[in-house]
């Protein structure tokens, strides 16, 4: 009796050593094929491609950053889309971000309004209030500096002048203001000054004024191309030259990047004397059921790291300004003589307008007064 007992002690030990290891043989095995218990978070990141190069940068230094303070293994998908087709792509069911940016404050109202008549949710997709701003340029006139000392443009208002002038030859560009968020911020800075309100007051009565209507043709009759890029845009003039392209409407941190000088000469930035308008990109976690819990918590840890002063810093060397004023410009960055573009903004900002109704007449009024030739 007493050996049988030892027996079944012997033989439960043995059951227990042999579970054991075929636990920590098993651990092991799937550590090695599933690379062990890091779970996997993905995020979908959709912005606007005017700034590009630095969410490449800020993208890397991220993944560094979050795999030394975190197990889990974090999947970045990015995508730069204008901020028109980023929209129209949303309420489509196309894209399914976690994080939108575009590239101004004023496609968050119009991205809200839609997907509530698309949805009959009444809570924002996307909250203004929420969003994170860390950088910003502003539209500016670009022109050539030669073209320039010739007829020293200050604002809207010396332009136009120019445009309507038969002897003075003006090539004129900005993209489609129902497509392009440049081409929609030009549009509404020239309205704003021929009619002297800040872009914020601008009415329907605004709009409807036949002599403001007429004054818009007028400086829209110039125009030889409508795009869709500023990017674009502002490559083509660099590389067609002053005989193609006189003046552009396009973002400053664009003319840093074709400012030096060519055969054609040097592009320079005009801030217009009425004021100027911001491209603030605004970042925004939707409020949409396809996000999780982790993904909007991955979300909130990149823009807290995207608002950092390195990160922010490093925006600068593409010609972005920084939000937070503590964050001193880099003088060789922002210098008229190698770059194109001034140090001080010393233009009114403006704002945009406060009524929704105008915000979408204003393509509408352009399309009325557009160009013809092109």
């Amino acid at each position: 009796m007493r050996n049988d007992s030892n027996s079944k002690e012997m033989s439960k030990s043995l059951l227990v050593f042999i579970f054991v290891i075929g636990f920590l043989l098993g651990s092991i095995t799937s550590n090695l094929v599933f690379g062990g218990n890091k779970s996997e978070i993905h995020i979908n990141i959709i912005y606007s491609s005017e700034k590009a190069s630095w969410m490449t940068i800020a993208y890397g230094d991220f993944l560094d950053y979050w795999s030394e303070n975190h197990e889990e293994e974090v999947i970045i998908d990015m995508h730069p889309y204008g901020s028109s087709d980023s929209v129209i792509s949303i309420l489509n069911g196309e894209i399914f971000p976690t994080i939108w940016s575009p590239a101004s404050s004023i496609w968050i109202p119009s991205l809200n309004a839609k997907w509530e008549a698309l949805t009959g949710e009444s809570t924002s997709l996307a909250n203004l209030s929420e969003s994170v701003r860390i950088i910003y340029s502003p539209i500016v006139i670009a022109t050539w500096e030669q073209f320039n000392q010739t007829h020293d443009i200050s604002g809207f208002l010396d332009l136009h002048d120019l445009c309507t002038n038969p002897e003075v030859d003006v090539k004129l560009a900005h993209t489609d203001p129902r497509l392009s968020n440049s081409g929609l911020m030009s549009v509404i800075m020239a309205l704003s000054a021929v009619s002297y309100v800040d872009s914020k007051d601008l009415s329907l009565e605004d709009l409807t004024n036949e002599t403001n209507q007429d004054w818009l043709s007028g400086l829209e009759a110039s125009a030889v191309m409508y795009g869709k890029s500023t990017g674009f845009l502002a490559r083509y003039m660099k590389s067609s030259g002053p005989e193609s392209l006189t003046v552009a409407f396009m973002y400053e941190n664009l003319v840093k990047d074709i400012s030096s000088i060519s055969e054609g000469g040097k592009v320079i930035a005009i801030y217009p004397e009425e004021g100027t308008l911001y491209s603030d990109h605004p970042f925004c976690i939707l409020n949409a059921d396809w996000i999780t819990g982790d993904q909007r918590m991955v979300a909130e840890e990149f823009l807290e790291f995207l608002n950092q002063t390195d990160t922010v810093k490093t925006a600068m060397d593409y010609g972005f300004r920084p939000i937070d004023t503590s964050i001193p410009l880099d003088p060789e960055v922002f210098n008229y003589e190698t770059n194109g573009i001034a140090y001080d903004l010393l233009v009114p900002e403006e704002t945009t307008p406060e009524d929704g109704d105008v915000l979408l007449k204003i393509p509408d009024l352009w399309l009325l007064c557009k160009s013809t030739s092109t």
